[in-house]
């Protein structure tokens, strides 16, 4: 019995012994994802609205070309016929009314002022175009040989400083007249004894608008 209990106590204090084994160690976790800091998110989508471009744009080629509140399209010189009638004198002016005429076949409209010099013989421009005067005018539609006219005043030449003096004015031949918004032109005759201005600073003649009593 006594050796018996010799070898139960060698085997406890064995048991006890050191701390050496792979029993006793520490247990390490296997590395976890890497921890990321900060409160970052991903760029949320974008609701800005693009700019708009702001300008105008031209009328797109090929529209015709209306008058007169679209009663028609506009007449132009290829289809007019001008004159300058009712001439009468008054207070040291000249007044007389430039007719245009619808030669065309078809109806037109005329809105606007018309543009008037005096030429002479050889088409050549004598002192200042017309100045514009009254209120614009109400659009007119011409029918085929319908007409219309605009009131010209005309100052007499010697009331005027610079026409005053001998040579200072010349008759002229013609009226060259150009119907509202048109590059062509048409000639009307001009009365006898009508003298004109030569200098173009000397603004001689007015014109009011179509469409005007």
């Amino acid at each position: 019995m006594l050796i018996v209990a010799s070898l139960s106590l060698a085997a406890s204090v064995t048991g006890c012994g050191g701390s050496d084994g792979p029993a006793d160690q520490a247990v390490s976790a296997p590395p976890g994802p890497p921890v990321v800091s900060g409160t970052s998110q991903p760029p949320a989508a974008s609701t800005a609205r693009p700019t708009a471009v702001t300008g105008s744009t031209g009328p797109s080629a090929g529209i015709p070309v209306t008058g007169a509140g679209g009663a028609g399209p506009a007449c132009v010189s290829t289809g007019l016929a001008a004159s300058l009638e009712d001439v009468q004198g008054a207070a040291g002016h000249v007044y007389g009314r430039i007719v245009l005429r619808n030669t065309g076949p078809g109806t037109c409209s005329v809105v606007g002022y018309p543009g008037v010099s005096v030429v002479n013989a050889t088409g050549g421009q004598v002192g200042a175009a017309a100045d514009r005067t009254g209120p614009a005018g109400t659009p007119v539609t011409l029918p085929p040989g319908g007409s219309t006219g605009a009131t010209l005043a005309i100052t007499q030449a010697g009331l005027l400083p610079g026409c005053e003096e001998p040579g200072q004015a010349v008759r002229g031949a013609n009226l060259r007249v150009y119907p509202p918004d048109d590059r062509g032109s048409l000639l009307a005759a001009l009365p006898a004894g009508v003298e004109t201005c030569r200098d173009p600073a000397v603004h001689q003649l007015a014109v009011g608008a179509f469409g005007q009593p």
